[in-house]
């Protein structure tokens, strides 16, 4: 009886796990925003962090909520138990006897309800996150947090903490007196920096809590820094009309003065502070005011595009203009897009929207290349063909709009086309989804008295792949001046300008906030491609051998190209150069078509060169690879086949063209 009662229990638990597991795990286009309760002690002796939660989730969408996800994991160092309701919730991804990554995935007891709120009492420990340094500790996943298949999100936190009092701390929160928990609003991480031996200093601005951590040695740095993030803020809050914490912490960083990060929402790290005389005073006026810009970008407006790139122009176009109001100049914004532009001389292919997979392979610096270099140099070029006044309504709305919410460069591409009226394919397909780069010169300018006015006549050449609208000024002797902008669509602009004084100087994309080049590259290799496959079949002539050699040079790797040299090279008379081209091709797995045909023009060269013996080896080794198919070549009245080739082998090619 007892081992049928057992087998009894084995079935129906079986069935419930079953059923629990068929449950669906989905995720909302925007996964709705969840409160944390939080009691946590950093035990830093036994290096153990241990918590209560209470997690609530709103079900704002039209579906039921009955699976759920944390981010945490279970294993030898970290523990967690969750119920709801009083009732523990089942795990489904469970693995017996072994470790189990995160998200850990749960069945509801009871599913939440469209427009109703569910409530998860936890409790966690780790003892893998405090490390053997301990006199500075940083943590940010510390505790299980509903995971939305890795997307980021905002989240409204109040966190108790109990740490030792050694140290002093920078938290994601603002400290309620009463209550004696740390609150925000939402944020989009809620990170704890303990520190030992710093010093503290802190001040309300505008409604805004900044505290600053810094070591005694640092001091000097932390006090100008401190000072500036003063002024940041109430500057960003004068232009923008808010900011988005009620707090804001500056935490010391590494070594050497490298820049700084966000660490966490509402908390930014200043490295080398104690090296404060090995930088200007700018760098660190500079640097503050940047990375209190990426509160605004990053962590209050989400991304979302892979590899990350417009939280960070868009940030960096903020401190730009604290940098523009208070006289710093813009040595380190032209300093971040001439990144941009050495990237163009290594012929480095910075196609922004691209598949992970590929980021993956790249080799070069793409953090500072482009998430930083061409990403700012998308957004102040874009401000220069919108204007100033247009950019800005846009930069709000996005705040607006977007804040707590994920932003990528098509949704801020759909924002740019409703405010300013315009279908702006042209600007965001060549700088997002090509490699191409803008480059214009003045190639002539004279100025000459007509009916009593002074004319002047400015021509500016495109020598680039990216055509954009440039600013040009002409600076007259009586100190006056003009603005107008080249057409996009010219590759030759002619712009006429009228004064009563004559022409002192002409002056291209003048506040500088175009990045391009003044002189044309070698072709990148899809340019070349495009530029190969462009050639007519007869007369490319010179044009064929310039490509030819550009294809040497950069090692182009495509068959098709070289199949395409190999043709019209023959036609201009090169039959060496043609030679090489095609047997570049057959080393390229060109299709089978291609590779016999190539052939075939092989045999036929060595025969234009005398070399019989050569011509047929290869004519030979078509046969061997025939396809049964004819390839054409009606510019010259020829069907190249088998038949083609065995009459080769009797009769020598010839040709009344050539050099």
């Amino acid at each position: 009886m007892r081992k049928i009662i057992l087998l009894t229990i084995f079935i129906i638990n079986y069935i419930l796990l079953q059923m629990l597991n068929a449950q669906q795990y989905w995720v909302p286009p925007n996964p709705p925003k969840s409160h944390y309760k939080i009691e946590v002690i950093v035990d830093v002796p036994n290096k153990l962090i241990k918590g209560t939660e209470t997690v609530s989730l709103p079900n704002f969408t039209a579906k039921e909520l009955s699976v759920i996800a944390l981010d945490w994991s279970i294993t030898d160092f970290t523990k967690i138990e969750i119920s709801m309701d009083g009732k523990q919730l089942m795990l489904l991804n469970t693995n017996k006897n072994s470790p189990i990554s995160s998200p850990l995935v749960y069945a509801l007891p009871t599913p939440i309800m469209p427009g109703s709120k569910g409530k998860f009492q936890i409790e966690f420990q780790a003892s893998n996150l405090i490390g053997n340094e301990i006199n500075e500790i940083k943590l940010i996943e510390w505790y299980p947090r509903l995971w939305w298949d890795g997307l980021p999100i905002h989240d409204s936190f109040e966190v108790k903490l109990n740490i030792p009092s050694e140290y002093a701390m920078a938290v994601s929160g603002r400290l309620n007196n009463e209550t004696g928990y740390y609150e925000n609003n939402g944020v989009e991480s809620f990170g704890i920096y303990l520190g030992k031996g710093l010093n503290k200093k802190e001040q309300v601005v505008e409604g805004v809590l900044i505290t600053s951590l810094f070591t005694e040695q640092g001091s000097q740095c932390a006090e100008l820094c401190f000072e500036t993030a003063l002024d940041v803020v109430k500057f960003y809050k004068e232009w923008l009309g808010f900011y988005p914490f009620d707090f804001l912490n500056i935490i010391p960083g590494g070594s050497e003065p490298w820049g700084g990060y966000p660490f966490a929402s509402g908390i930014v790290v200043i490295h080398g502070q104690e090296k404060f005389e090995t930088k200007p005073l700018l760098h660190w006026k500079w640097i503050t005011a940047h990375e209190i810009g990426h509160q605004y970008w990053g962590e209050y407006v989400l991304e979302v595009d892979v590899p990350s790139w417009l939280w960070i122009g868009l940030g960096i176009y903020a401190d730009r203009e604290y940098s523009t109001k208070k006289g710093l100049g813009l040595e380190k914004h032209l300093g971040i897009m001439s990144r941009f532009l050495d990237g163009l001389y290594h012929h480095y292919d910075m196609t922004v929207d691209i598949p992970p997979a590929q980021f993956k392979r790249i080799e070069y610096d793409h953090n500072n290349i482009v998430e930083h270099g061409k990403s700012f140099s998308i957004i102040s070029s874009l401000e220069n063909s919108l204007g100033k006044d247009v950019f800005e309504k846009i930069y709000r709305k996005c705040l607006k709009d977007y804040g707590g919410k994920r932003l990528g460069y098509r949704e801020f591409w759909r924002v740019c086309e409703e405010v300013s009226g315009e279908n702006l394919s042209w600007f965001f397909e060549q700088w997002v989804r090509s490699n191409k780069y803008p480059a214009y010169k003045i190639i002539s300018q004279q100025c000459r008295e007509e009916d009593g006015l002074y004319v002047s006549y400015i021509t500016v050449k495109s020598l680039g792949s990216l055509k954009m609208p440039v600013p040009v000024k002409i600076i007259f002797e009586d100190g006056s001046s003009q603005i107008k902008f080249t057409n996009r669509l010219l590759d030759i602009n002619y712009l006429r300008f009228e004064s009563k004084s004559n022409l002192k100087e002409a002056i291209l994309n003048p506040d500088k906030k175009l990045a391009m080049l003044d002189s044309t590259l070698t072709p990148f290799p899809d340019e070349l491609y495009d530029l190969i496959t462009q050639l007519p079949y007869t007369g490319a002539g010179e044009a064929a051998l310039k490509a030819f050699q550009q294809a040497k040079d950069l090692k182009l790797a495509f068959a098709d190209p070289w199949f395409k040299l190999g043709m019209t090279l023959f036609d201009g008379g090169y039959f060496t150069e043609s030679f090489e081209a095609f047997k570049k091709n057959t080393e390229l797995n060109p299709s089978e078509i291609y590779y016999f045909t190539s052939l075939v023009w092989l045999g036929h060269l060595k025969d234009l060169m005398g070399q019989r013996e050569e011509a047929l080896k290869y004519y030979n080794d078509a046969l061997k690879n025939d396809t049964g198919r004819t390839m054409r070549h009606d510019q010259y009245g020829l069907k190249i086949n088998r038949q083609w080739v065995e009459e080769r082998l009797k009769t020598p090619f010839q040709w009344g063209k050539g050099k």
